[in-house]
C-alpha cells in the first residue's frame, strides 16, 4: 500500500510540471477590448503577446474580423502591402519588436468607416487561433469636451489653479490645449493611463481678484483632424463689499416726510449687516439702523448726508461718496424784503427762500404787477430775489409780494421806508464793564434808510480828533488802560451822514490811592486828604489811630469824574498820632497810613540835623514835583472831557467805635460813611 501511494504522488507531481510547462509555451495576446478614436487623427492600439518557448516570432500581421468564410481580410502586413484593405492600406504601421513579444498596431488618420471593426494580429504562420482576442474601434466625428476642475480656495488675494485634461488614443500626435478669458502661462503634462489611453492635462495659477467673480474661463482642445470642443467654467468668488453706495426712492424730500435709504454694495457673499452715519456739522454721527434700508424722517430744511458701511464675513468697506438728501419746503419771504421811497419814487425788493426755488409776483394796490428787473437766484441758498420799481408813487402805496413753489405759498405786505439819512447814531460797548488790561468793542448804532453802509471812526484828542483807519461798525480796543479815552462815529448811508455824540470809554478798575494824599495841622486843626482813583467810585473808611473815645470828626469828601478826594478834619489832639485811609470798591481796595505833623516840628542841630534838614528838603521838593506833574497831566487828560465828570460832595460825621484792640493793646477805632 505504501508503495502505491508513493507511485500516486509521484504521477500527480509530474502532471503539474506538464500543466506548468504547457502553460508557459502557449499562444497568448494581450488587446484591449475596445478603443476610441477620433476621425483625422491616429489611434495607437497596444499589443503584446507570449508564445511557446520553442518558437521564435519573426513577423505580425493584422487582420480585419470577417464572418465571412475563408475571407481574412488585412489590416497590416509587411510582406503583402498591397494586399491591405483600401481604408487601411497606408495607414497602418507596427510598432515595437515583434521578438520582444510586442505587436502594437498604429493607425493613422482614422475615418468613419473604422468605426465599429473588430481587428486581431497573427504572429507567423501558427495555427493559433488569434481571432479568437479581436479590439473593436469606436471612432467618432465629434471630439468630447475637456473637463476643468478647479483646486485651491477662490477667495480674493489667494491662489487659484484652473485644470482641464482630456483623453485621447494618439500620443505620437496628441491634441492640444488652451485656456480661454484668462492670463497666466499654461504647464503641460501628458500620461498614458493604460489600455491604449492617454491623459493630457494642462494647469494655470493665477491670484483670485474680485473681478474674476463671474468670469467664465474656456478650455479649448484641438485635435489633429481639426476637431474642437471648448468647456467654460464661471468663477465663484468670494470678496469683502466694495463698490458701496446709497440709493433712495427719491432725493427731493420735504420736510416733516420720510425717505428709505438703502446701502447698496458689491461682495460675495452678500452684505450681511450695516452702519449707518449722518454728517452733522462736520461730525459723523452712527445712526441706530443695521439694516440694508432704512427709513429716515427729514426734520431739517437743511440738506442731510448720510455715508453707510457694509460688511460681510470677509470684511467692510464705507461708501464711497456721500448721499445728499435734499430737504424741499414751502416758500418763506426773507425780513430783508422791503420797499424804499424817495421823492416819487418806490423801490421794492422781495427776496425769498425755498426749495424748489419759488416764483415771484406782485401785487400793487391791488393790481397784479410783473417784475422791473431779472431774478437774482442763488442756487447754493435757495434764494431768490426780485425786484419792482415805479416812478410817481406815494408812500402810502400798498405792495403786495406774493411767492410759491410746489409745496405752497405766502404773501407779504412789504414795509415801506423813506429813504433819510441816519438818525440817532450813538456808540455802544461790549462788554458794558471791562477790567483794565482786558479787551472791549465798540459798535456804530444808527437808524436810516436804506441801511447804514459806511462807518468813519474818531479818538477825541485835545480840542479835536483822529480819524481812525478802521471803516466798520465795530472798532476793537485791546489792553484797556485807566486812561480816558473817548470817541465818536460817522455813519454814512446814500442819502447822507451823521455823527454820534463823544463816548468815553466805560474801564473799570481797584481803587488807587494817588501820591498827593497826605495830613497836616495848621492852627491847632488836623487835616487828612485821602485821594483816589478808582472806578466805580469807591467807599471810604478813616479809622484814627490812639484818639479819644468820644472825638468827633468831621469828614467833607469830592467826586471829580474818576477821582475821589475824601477830606478829614478834627481838633489837634495830644493823643492822636495816625489815620488810616481805606477805599474800597468791588474790584478791590486800597489802604493808606498817614502820619500827622504838628504846626512847627524842631528840626535837630548840628552836622546830622543839617544833613537831615537837606535830605527832607529834596524829598519834599521831589514829591512836589511829581504831585505838580500828575495835576497837570490830570488837568490835560480831562480839560475835554467835563462833560462826563460829576462833582458829589458828602458830609458826615466820624464816630468811633471800639471794635477790638491794635496789637499795641490801644482800641482800634472804625468809621464807615456814606
Amino acid at each position: 500500500m505504501t508503495m502505491g501511494f508513493h507511485r500516486g504522488l509521484h504521477f500527480l507531481f509530474i502532471q503539474v510540471l506538464w500543466s506548468v510547462f504547457a502553460e508557459g509555451n502557449k499562444w497568448k495576446v494581450t488587446l484591449p477590448s475596445r478603443l476610441s478614436a477620433l476621425t483625422g487623427s491616429c489611434l495607437v492600439v497596444p499589443c503584446s503577446f507570449t508564445h511557446p518557448s520553442s518558437h521564435t516570432p519573426h513577423s505580425a500581421s493584422w487582420y480585419l474580423y470577417s464572418k465571412m468564410p475563408s475571407r481574412y481580410p488585412l489590416v497590416y502586413s509587411s510582406t503583402r502591402p498591397e494586399a491591405v484593405e483600401a481604408h487601411f492600406r497606408g495607414r497602418t504601421k507596427l510598432l515595437g519588436n515583434v521578438t520582444h513579444g510586442t505587436c502594437t498596431l498604429l493607425i493613422t488618420e482614422v475615418t468613419a468607416q473604422h468605426n465599429g471593426e473588430a481587428i486581431y494580429p497573427w504572429i507567423d504562420n501558427v495555427g493559433f487561433k488569434f481571432y479568437h482576442t479581436v479590439v473593436t474601434l469606436d471612432v467618432s466625428e465629434t471630439a468630447a469636451k475637456p473637463v476643468m476642475t478647479i483646486s485651491g480656495e477662490l477667495v480674493e488675494g489667494h491662489g487659484v489653479t484652473v485644470s482641464c485634461e482630456v483623453r485621447h488614443s494618439c500620443p505620437l500626435a496628441p491634441p492640444t490645449l488652451s485656456f480661454e478669458r484668462h492670463g497666466g502661462e499654461a504647464t503641460v503634462n501628458s500620461t498614458e493611463e493604460g489600455d491604449g489611453r492617454w491623459r493630457l492635462l494642462s494647469t494655470i495659477t493665477f491670484i483670485a481678484t474680485a473681478e474674476d467673480h463671474g468670469r467664465p474661463v474656456g478650455c479649448k482642445v484641438t485635435f489633429p483632424g481639426g476637431q474642437k470642443a471648448t468647456t467654460d467654467l464661471v468663477l465663484h468668488v468670494s470678496y469683502s463689499p466694495r463698490s458701496v453706495n446709497i440709493s433712495a426712492d427719491k432725493t427731493g424730500v420735504r420736510v416733516g416726510t420720510n425717505v428709505s435709504l438703502t446701502c447698496v454694495s458689491d461682495a460675495n457673499p452678500p452684505a450681511s449687516s450695516y452702519r449707518w452715519y449722518d454728517l452733522k456739522g462736520g461730525t459723523l454721527i452712527c445712526l441706530n439702523q443695521s439694516a440694508e434700508t432704512i427709513t429716515i424722517s427729514i426734520a431739517d430744511p437743511e440738506d442731510s448726508i448720510f455715508h453707510c458701511t457694509a460688511i460681510n464675513n470677509l470684511g467692510r468697506a464705507n461708501s464711497t461718496a456721500a448721499f445728499v438728501v435734499a430737504a424741499e419746503y414751502e416758500p418763506t419771504v426773507l425780513p430783508e424784503s422791503n420797499c424804499s421811497y424817495h421823492i416819487g419814487r418806490m423801490i421794492c425788493k422781495c427776496a425769498v427762500k425755498a426749495r424748489p426755488l419759488a416764483a415771484v409776483y406782485w401785487r400793487v394796490d391791488g393790481q397784479p404787477e410783473a417784475s422791473t428787473s431779472a431774478s437774482a437766484v442763488s442756487h447754493l441758498s435757495h434764494i431768490v430775489e426780485e425786484t419792482w420799481s415805479t416812478a410817481g408813487a406815494t408812500e402810502n402805496m400798498s405792495v403786495i409780494c406774493v411767492v410759491n413753489n410746489t409745496h405752497g405759498q405766502q404773501e407779504v405786505l412789504l414795509r415801506v421806508f423813506v429813504k433819510a439819512p441816519p438818525t440817532n447814531v450813538s456808540i455802544a460797548q461790549s462788554p458794558a464793564r471791562p477790567m483794565v488790561g482786558e479787551t472791549a468793542a465798540l459798535f456804530c448804532r444808527g437808524q436810516g434808510h436804506p441801511p447804514l453802509s459806511l462807518f468813519r471812526w474818531y479818538r477825541m484828542q485835545g480840542e479835536g480828533s483822529i480819524q481812525l483807519a478802521e471803516k466798520s461798525e465795530r472798532l476793537s480796543l485791546s489792553e484797556l488802560t485807566r486812561d480816558i479815552v473817548s470817541f465818536r462815529c460817522l455813519a454814512i448811508n446814500e442819502m447822507g451822514e451823521s455823527t454820534s455824540p463823544v463816548t468815553v470809554v466805560n474801564v473799570e478798575y481797584a481803587p488807587i490811592i494817588l501820591p498827593e494824599s497826605s495830613c497836616s495841622v495848621l492852627n491847632e486843626v488836623i487835616r487828612c486828604e485821602c485821594v483816589v482813583d478808582s472806578h466805580p467810585a469807591a467807599t471810604v473808611t478813616w479809622t484814627p489811630l490812639n484818639t479819644d473815645h468820644n472825638r468827633t470828626f468831621n469828614i467833607n469828601s469830592q467826586l471829580n469824574g474818576k477821582i475821589l478826594t475824601s477830606v478829614l478834619t478834627a481838633p489837634k489832639s495830644e493823643n492822636m498820632s495816625d489815620v488810616i485811609c481805606n477805599m474800597t470798591n468791588e474790584h478791590g481796595s486800597a489802604l493808606l497810613e498817614l502820619s500827622i505833623r504838628g504846626e512847627s516840628r524842631q528840626v535837630p542841630s548840628g552836622v546830622f540835623g543839617g544833613v537831615g534838614f537837606a535830605l527832607v528838603l529834596l524829598l519834599g521838593f521831589i514829591l512836589f514835583s511829581f504831585w505838580m506833574f500828575y495835576t497837570r497831566q490830570k488837568h490835560r487828560n480831562t480839560r475835554h472831557v467835563d462833560y462826563s465828570m460829576e462833582e458829589v460832595e458828602l458830609r458826615t460825621e466820624l464816630e468811633i467805635t471800639y471794635a477790638n484792640t491794635n496789637h499795641a493793646g490801644v482800641p482800634a477805632g472804625r468809621v464807615h460813611w456814606i
